[in-house]
């Protein structure tokens, strides 16, 4: 199946915008370092929603990027397979040509003193109610504390062994490698911030930050640890990734808008697309499609 060469300013612009997505992304977290992950999620797809509006090129392509977050009804502990979809929907002035689809499983890196704000079930439920009644955990607890963030901290919402990550190994045995690990970082490692903080960290091109692996680096990484450990390691994963460690911006730029990772579709592919989007009770939170329309009457394709 081939795939359609993508414009260089279309490439160059998606880039610049995951990019500034990576930067804001990252900065939430070296300021507020216990950031919950579906909070990440959220401030990620938000930035990328700021460049939204159809966007004329050169070249006479058209970009326009379709963002859908559905992250708030989201059912604790629930989503099947991915937290973030990217859909790439090309076409030839208006008339549909090819799509595909890259899904990402997000992580968080945990500091070493494992302080991070997860969702539990009863403040789920609560809702606005747990900032109106008083309870141990308030502000004031949560004062004078220092987080570090070295090569041996773990991504502490990776179990192991990973039900999750099972379940995604099935799906990629079925349908093709689709699903990929999107790794929150902090703008380099090590890093140390305290709390209460005294400035505003601003982050720009991060030699960390957020990081796209395969599947198969997570499972590869749980393997070697075992399963006393509480979660793979930054360390770890980037030693067994090697190459395969990439920046976000590069992983939607160059590799899914290029054909490189990911999974097309078409009409015949029905199972993939029922239980990847259309189901209400969902697999994934949130979507980015990808609009790209095509001047060309005739366009050249490459071959995977």
């Amino acid at each position: 199946m081939g795939w359609p060469n993508v414009p260089g300013d279309v490439s160059d612009w998606i880039r610049a915008i995951m990019r500034a997505s990576n930067d804001d992304v990252t900065e939430r977290l070296v300021n507020q370092p216990n950031v919950r992950e579906p909070s990440l999620d959220d401030a990620l797809i938000n930035k990328m929603s700021q460049f939204a509006a159809p966007k004329a090129l050169p070249s006479g392509a058209v970009v326009m990027l379709e963002v859908h977050n559905i992250g708030g009804l989201r059912q604790f502990d629930k989503w099947e397979l991915a937290d973030i979809a990217f859909v790439v929907h090309i076409s030839i002035k208006g008339k549909p040509l090819d799509q595909k689809i890259g899904l990402l499983q997000s992580k968080r890196l945990y500091p070493e003193n494992y302080d991070v704000d997860v969702d539990d079930p009863i403040s789920f439920q609560q809702g606005l109610n747990g900032l109106i009644e008083p309870h141990s955990g308030n502000t004031l607890s949560k004062l004078q504390r220092k987080f570090e963030f070295l090569d041996t901290s773990q991504y502490g919402a990776i179990s192991c062994p990973d039900d999750q990550l099972d379940r995604i190994e099935k799906f990629h045995k079925k349908f093709g490698e689709a699903i990929y690990y999107l790794l929150y970082n902090p703008s380099e490692v090590p890093f140390e911030v305290s709390l209460p903080a005294t400035t505003y960290q601003v982050v720009n091109f991060p030699p960390e930050g957020a990081r796209i692996v395969r599947t198969e680096s997570i499972s590869q990484a749980i393997a070697e640890i075992g399963k006393s450990s509480k979660g793979p390691s930054i360390g770890g994963i980037k030693k067994i990734a090697g190459d395969d460690y990439w920046r976000l911006e590069n992983w939607v730029a160059d590799l899914l808008l290029q054909c490189k990772v990911g999974r097309q579709y078409d009409a015949d592919d029905k199972e993939l697309i029922e239980r990847l989007i259309y189901r209400r009770s969902g697999p994934i939170g949130a979507a980015i499609k990808i609009n790209i329309d095509l001047p060309e009457a005739e366009v050249s394709r490459q071959r995977r």
